[in-house]
């Protein structure tokens, strides 16, 4: 999960780097990681997911994130796409008892709630920024309900056996097949040679493989936990903005990512104490990471 957080926080600033298209870029990413992804699994022989619902909806809300994600990146400040996506913790919450089974312990939503409150001071910080739209601020916040239903079905599609390297190579290509379209349709330029070549290619190898580490994770910890995880991508994303493009980070910044770090460490000491109660209540042993094949 610290891999991943760290990889996705930096796919903001490569995206609003590069001067292609959504939809261009979007292809790009995904086809250079999904096809990466492929070639490996059938070079290891790793065995395709039995179920393809899960993984083919996955990908279908991946394609939709991968799209809204650069527009909003690319209309509105990193800061305020960042702090929207750091609301997903509350979002899960609220869902996953009904999508996954899962009961989130009161603490955990708490934790995420002071999560959300350090990113909010942070994004204060940034509310002058001139390069906030309210169009990329709605696209903010349609990323984050796509990334939203994104998680969940890869969360799902983990947790009833599919593995992780072809799983994440499935919702690449399906989302390759969303978004290539939208480019084509729009008659965006896939132009990109020397140093802009290079960046996709680090987009989509890096950031890219956020994806598989997190769905790695998956069997391995709660949705909300993991959720709560990645509300760090908004403070990493924020000194990676301040020193590529001059975005202010300052004391408050500082004082956001303290808060942020209190809130994930206590949310997983309250999500592992509350497996073990109902680990003992059931009268079975605490779990231990499930170690699952790919």
């Amino acid at each position: 999960m610290v891999l991943a957080t760290t990889g996705f926080s930096a796919g903001f600033v490569i995206v609003k780097a590069l001067p292609l298209e959504a939809g261009a870029l979007s292809a790009w990413r995904l086809g250079i990681g999904g096809g990466a992804l492929v070639v490996t699994a059938l070079l290891l022989r790793s065995p395709w997911p039995r179920s393809w619902t899960m993984p083919v909806a996955a990908g279908v809300a991946f394609g939709v994130h991968q799209l809204l994600f650069v527009l909003a990146t690319k209309q509105t400040s990193i800061a305020i796409v960042t702090l929207l996506g750091a609301l997903q913790p509350l979002l899960v919450a609220m869902v996953s008892r009904r999508t996954l089974g899962e009961r989130v312990p009161r603490a955990v939503l708490g934790c995420a709630v002071l999560a959300v409150g350090g990113v909010a001071i942070v994004v204060g910080a940034n509310l002058d920024d001139p390069s906030r739209s309210l169009t990329g601020d709605l696209f903010a916040i349609a990323n984050l309900i796509a990334f939203t239903a994104y998680f969940l079905c890869a969360k799902r599609a983990r947790d009833t056996g599919a593995p992780t390297l072809t799983l994440t190579a499935t919702f690449m290509l399906v989302a390759l097949a969303v978004v290539l379209p939208y480019a084509l349709l729009r008659g965006e330029s896939f132009a990109a040679t020397g140093v802009h070549g290079a960046m996709i290619v680090g987009l989509a190898l890096i950031p890219g493989n956020g994806h598989l580490l997190l769905n790695w994770a998956h069997p391995r910890v709660s949705a909300a936990l993991s959720s709560l995880a990645l509300a760090a991508v908004p403070l990493l994303a924020s000194i990676w903005a301040a020193l590529a493009f001059g975005e202010p980070y300052g004391p408050l910044h500082v004082v956001g990512m303290l808060l942020v770090a209190a809130a994930i460490e206590l949310g997983r000491r309250a999500d592992r104490r509350a497996r073990g109660l109902r680990s003992a209540r059931d009268g079975r042993p605490s779990p231990t990471p499930a170690r699952t094949p790919g």
